[in-house]
């Protein structure tokens, strides 16, 4: 009778309703592998240890910075097609080409010709100077073309160029922003957040805000609140840069042996695992096995060599991996570590059932037909504990 209990009960632990796989059913996985002619796990499992939360936070996804580097970019450096320049010629006496008197010292010895836009042939006109090409110069540039046209004629001219109103160094500003439009780069040049705050500023919240800045043909984007933490990565902008912020909402799924079971949403800029277990309400005494908390994600080929260095792989550096990291909580330091490991955007952070747990359920199945559930069960939790 004993032996065929056995038999049923190893046939019918198989079979009994689960909320999902078992920690030994997780960890006894085989590792993935190149090449390999054997079926293996389509998963890496990672021993979360110090190094490995070191390593997450030193492979963070390249920012601004990384992208477009920080170079300065003042309004300006040159002079495009559609600026309006304005140009003061002087001269050494009176009497000259653009001064009024005689020589005596009655009169002037400068003029102050009218603004002008640069044409699209990229010049402007200047009177006994001809045609003065000013686009892709600098104003001092200009200047010394004026001076060098006018040397033959004009009294030891000297010229003063200025940019009276910025039309080709813009940068655009849209999306969740107060005010979007075109903003001129200005002559101490403008950072990602002087542009913004010049749009207004932000609608929400900067941990739901996401960042765009494209450059030409490049693109890169960042959380509003991680560039705010982050100096390095508030880059100038150049013109012609545009700037989109959108709203959108993060989230990580809670599964298993917990108090609830949901997709929860980041309310704040970083959230611990340790965070995100509370927000499930944490796990259940009578279920739960603490030693089975996994959280799963896709990694970066580049993460993946960091976190998993000794795995034997080719890895394609396009693609991302699925990875499950594992924390052991009946260990101190396993609390310690799930408070600095950070949970990401669309984590599943899953929680396997304890072993008695299936025991519990068969004996309660088996009761159910034979009578005696109720003490099989108060059997079980004491194991169990």
């Amino acid at each position: 009778m004993t032996f065929g209990v056995s038999l049923f009960f190893l046939a019918s632990c198989t079979g009994l309703p689960n909320g999902g796989p078992t920690a030994k059913a997780i960890l006894d996985s085989p590792p993935q592998t190149a090449n390999s002619p054997e079926r293996t796990a389509d998963y890496t499992v990672v021993e979360v240890t110090r190094n490995v939360v070191q390593s997450l936070r030193d492979n963070t996804p390249r920012g601004f910075i990384g992208t477009f580097g920080s170079g300065w970019f003042a309004a300006a450096s040159t002079i495009g097609i559609g600026d309006t320049v304005g140009v003061t010629i002087y001269e050494s006496t009176n009497g000259g080409l653009f001064g009024s008197g005689d020589p005596a010292g009655i009169g002037t010895k400068s003029a102050t010709l009218p603004p002008q836009q640069v044409d699209p042939s990229g010049r402007i006109s200047v009177p006994f100077a001809g045609r003065v090409m000013a686009a892709g110069r600098s104003p001092a540039q200009v200047q010394t073309a004026i001076v060098n046209a006018l040397a033959k004629k004009a009294i030891d001219p000297q010229a003063i160029v200025s940019v009276t109103q910025n039309a080709s160094r813009f940068i655009t500003v849209a999306g969740e922003v107060g005010q979007g439009g075109r903003f001129p780069v200005t002559e101490n040049g403008n950072r990602i957040l002087d542009a913004i705050a010049a749009a207004g500023g932000p609608r929400n919240a900067a941990y739901q805000i996401y960042v765009r800045l494209t450059r030409g043909s490049r693109s890169s984007v960042m959380k509003l609140d991680s560039l705010v933490s982050h100096p390095n990565e508030n880059v100038h902008v150049a013109p012609g840069d545009q700037i989109f912020l959108y709203r959108t909402t993060q989230s990580f799924t809670v599964l298993g042996a917990l108090a609830r079971n949901a997709n929860v949403e980041f309310d704040s800029e970083k959230i611990s695992l340790v965070e995100a277990l509370g927000k499930a309400n944490g796990l259940i005494d009578q279920r739960s096995d603490p030693r089975g908390v996994f959280v799963f994600r896709y990694e970066s080929a580049a993460t993946l060599r960091a976190v998993a260095p000794s795995r034997d792989r080719v890895l394609d550096g396009e693609r991302n991996y699925p990875v499950v990291y594992h924390v052991d909580l009946r260990d101190a330091q396993g609390l310690f570590l799930s408070q600095a490991f950070s949970i990401r955007d669309k984590d599943i952070v899953y929680v396997s059932n304890a072993p008695a747990t299936d025991l519990g359920k068969f004996l309660q199945l088996l009761g159910s037909g034979l009578g005696v559930a109720g003490g099989a069960v108060s059997t079980v939790t004491v194991i169990g504990q």
